[in-house]
């Protein structure tokens, strides 16, 4: 033992400031007697291979699920002996078994999670350096150079009870900071014969090329190419026996957007961040966060947080099928609404990390998140979004393909056919949801309640006679009607969409659905039908089934039936990629179900015609029927295909004093109950009104009343000629929004948009005061 040899371990183990890991590197390269550099991943032009899209604090998961894996290597390797005869096919079941004795507590001490200080404070430079310490299987120093510090080639490809699969994920935060410290010692009962019980301390530094920059760290000798041996330095571990089996890894100043946060409990916070990402860990790890109080908590996950929270949560669950060469999956779907919006008691952002509201996970894990905005943008929740969470588990698909979907660092999805079929059925799970649009437009309703009921729909027909001299076109009531793909009522031809509440039996009477629903082929369908029948009912009185006489649809294969709620239910269908076209029938059926006095119910069936088709054109919603709207004949009159509503920031979500206002779509129905002077579109149904929403305490505008009110008897002609030109621009705006979105670009950011308003409303108002002086002078009434 040597008094170096205990001052370099003792060193790398309290290393957390650049300097700290500065000395270590000196103190090895001492020991070495030279200083032999060897890069990270054996490649000199290592640092884009360490980069990605994507944030670095959501990278930091991958080093907790590091330590996850390197706990279950260790207690499947004392048991079994070799990789090869541990049975178990996922993490799950490795974990429930192994460490089946140890309790939640006892789990978490077996990978720790700890933020330090580093230079300077990570309030002032949002900086830190993040400690992971696990008491896993831990590596000798001649496998340092093919795990930790390799950069593909996964060791783990072939161990399905583990997490890991590429080989890239930890690797992918090392060039986000400034140095990177690591301990390890190899349990003993794992080494090999020939191979010594040793602690291997190891620090990767950066070294300033012509061009970039390369990661590397020191060897025992001369490095040139790959296949030379060279280790990292090691000792016996005798000489500091004081470090227990497993792997001490730092990242020394490390970058952080939110992880710095100095309150646990917030949306960045790296404590809300783990739990949403782990949402089902294999097992609870521990946060230890020394740069405020330094009190460790114990992540668990969302899911355990939810369970277990004080409020009450309406969620539901639904099975997606999916279809991928000649095979249907059925994937789990479960759905939580939030009991209050963001920043009230019981919001989402008391839960869930930032942006994530659709979580596609694997392994208990998420792989690839939407943001509220998405959710927003893709399915037309207006009101839910931000209050939502939708879980796509994902694990029934074959690990293989699951890698192929996913980035290494479990950011987002591998864009490609799969993926966006993927995509595209969540969306359509998520847009056509009976109970998600009920949700949503109890919101709007509450939005509606306590509100001065003030008449705007003439304003809303100035506005509506501009956008047609413009030549501009809305999809709800401009002779486009819906996507044509369904005849009766319903969403995109869904069946059964009218959302008017439903009397309910505890005994079913009748199913109701539509008379036809196309389904473009290769993609997975969603159809609701209406059941008059309690929601209890289908606890154990009754299952709703489907049947198709296409030869390669097949019940409870291809086809997938929910539960009721409210008198609906789903039903999906995955159409086969090598379906032919043609029209067929599926038949819903609800049979030997059992009576609320006993004895078994009749027989009841609802038959819709399926046409296969290659696709579906036109956009918008309706019955598949072109509708008559603003200029049409037979519509409820002209100018109603626009809407108007005064608001103000406090009565709206997500809004600040400067929003001047936004467009969203409201049913028709929900306008005419809402505001009188809307009564006639209460013949349009769940057709989608575009209505403006307008800021009148935005300040601008509030100051120009203030202003004109000293001259005019009445400010009623300026708000009118505010809201129209106002109105007409934020139309047009979302005009341009749509086709964005239409066309896959990158949508502006809410920031842009935002100031796109902003620069429309000072532009209507400097000309106002020059309208209102020629008002005067023409004796129009103020």
């Amino acid at each position: 033992m040597s008094a170096l040899t205990q001052k370099i371990v003792h060193a790398a183990l309290n290393a957390v400031t650049l300097a700290d890991a500065e000395v270590v590197q000196a103190l090895i390269a001492q020991s070495f007697g030279a200083e032999n550099r060897r890069p990270v991943g054996d490649k000199w032009n290592n640092f884009g291979l360490m980069g990605s899209s994507g944030s670095y604090d959501l990278k930091l998961i991958e080093l907790v699920t590091n330590m996850q894996d390197s706990v279950i290597e260790r207690f499947a390797l004392q048991r079994h002996g070799s990789r090869a005869q541990v049975p178990f096919r996922t993490p799950f079941e490795a974990t429930n078994e192994l460490l089946r004795s140890l309790d939640s507590a006892g789990q978490s001490r077996l990978a720790v999670t700890t933020f330090e200080e580093s230079d300077p404070p990570a309030s002032k430079t949002k900086r830190l350096t993040a400690v992971f310490r696990d008491k896993g299987c831990g590596m000798t120093a001649a496998s340092v150079p093919n795990t930790i510090f390799a950069l593909g080639g996964s060791n783990k490809e072939d161990a399905l009870y583990l997490q890991g699969a590429f080989g890239l994920g930890g690797a992918m935060t090392y060039r986000n900071a400034k140095a990177v410290v690591v301990v390890s010692r190899r349990d003993p009962a794992l080494l090999r014969d020939e191979e010594e019980d040793r602690i291997t301390v190891s620090v990767v530094r950066w070294q300033d090329n012509t061009k970039g920059q390369t990661a590397y760290y020191l060897v025992d000798r001369v490095w040139n190419a790959a296949g030379d041996v060279a280790e990292p330095w090691s000792c016996p571990h005798e000489d500091y026996d004081d470090f227990e089996p497993g792997t001490h890894l730092a990242l020394i100043s490390y970058r952080v957007d939110g992880a710095h946060r100095r309150r646990e409990g917030d949306a960045k916070s790296f404590d809300v961040v783990t739990n949403t990402r782990l949402i089902h860990p294999v097992f609870p790890t521990r946060f230890v966060n020394n740069t405020t109080r330094g009190r460790g908590t114990t992540l668990e996950g969302l899911a355990h947080r939810l369970e277990r929270s004080e409020y009450s949560f309406d969620r539901g669950e639904e099975t997606l099928p999916f279809h991928h060469q000649g095979r249907t999956y059925q994937l789990p779907v479960r759905y939580w609404l939030f009991a209050g919006a963001p920043k009230e008691p019981g919001g989402r952002d008391k839960f869930l990390a930032s942006d994530h509201a659709v979580l596609f996970t694997s392994n208990g894990q998420v792989h690839h998140h939407w943001s509220p905005r998405d959710v927003r943008d893709q399915t037309g929740l207006n009101r839910l979004y931000d209050r939502l969470l939708v879980v796509v588990e994902t694990d029934e698909l074959p690990i293989h393909l699951r890698t192929s979907l996913f980035t290494a660092d479990r950011s987002e999805l591998v864009r490609g056919d799969v993926a966006l079929r993927l995509e595209e059925a969540v969306r359509a799970l998520i847009q056509d949801s009976a109970v998600l649009r009920e949700a949503n437009n109890a919101l709007i309703r509450a939005s509606y309640q306590d509100k001065t009921d003030q008449p705007t729909a003439e304003i809303a027909r100035r506005i509506s006679r501009a956008l047609t001299v413009k030549g501009f076109s809305l999809g709800s009531g401009n002779g486009t009607g819906g996507q044509g793909d369904g005849q009766g009522s319903g969403r995109a031809g869904g069946g059964g969409g009218s959302l008017k509440p439903v009397t309910l039996h505890p005994d079913p009477t009748v199913i109701k659905g539509p008379a036809t629903v196309r389904a473009v082929v290769g993609t997975t369908r969603s159809i609701t039908y209406t059941i008059d029948v309690e929601d209890s009912f289908y606890e154990g009185r009754g299952r709703l089934q489907a049947f198709c006489d296409h030869p390669d649809i097949v019940g409870d294969r291809e086809i997938t039936t929910g539960k009721g709620h409210n008198g609906r239910v789903r039903v999906m269908v995955a159409v086969p990629e090598t379906a032919g076209y043609g029209t067929y029938e599926l038949r819903v059926v609800l049979e030997d179900w059992i009576r609320a006095a006993g004895g078994l119910g009749q027989r009841l069936e609802c038959i819709t015609k399926l046409e296969l088709v290659d696709d579906i054109a036109g956009s918008g919603a309706g019955t598949g029927k072109p509708t008559k709207g603003a200029q049409g004949n037979g519509g409820p009159g002209p100018g109603t295909n626009v809407a108007l509503r005064w608001t103000s920031h406090d009565a709206e979500d997500n809004w600040d004093r400067i929003t001047v206002g936004s467009v969203e779509d409201v049913p028709a129905s929900i306008l005419a109950e809402q505001q009188s002077d809307y009564a006639e579109l209460r013949a349009l149904g769940e057709q989608p009104i575009p209505t403006i929403l307008l800021n009148q305490e935005y300040p601008p505008f509030k100051k120009y009343l203030a202003a004109r009110n000293k001259e005019l008897t009445s400010d009623k002609r300026a708000r009118e000629q505010y809201a129209v030109g106002v109105g007409v621009s934020l139309l047009l705006l979302q005009q341009k929004l749509d086709k964005i979105k239409k066309s896959g670009e990158s949508m502006p950011d809410d920031d842009f948009i935002d100031e796109a308003r902003r620069a429309a409303a000072s532009a209507v108002l400097a000309v106002m005061p020059a309208f209102d002086d020629l008002a005067k002078e023409v004796g129009l009434p103020g």
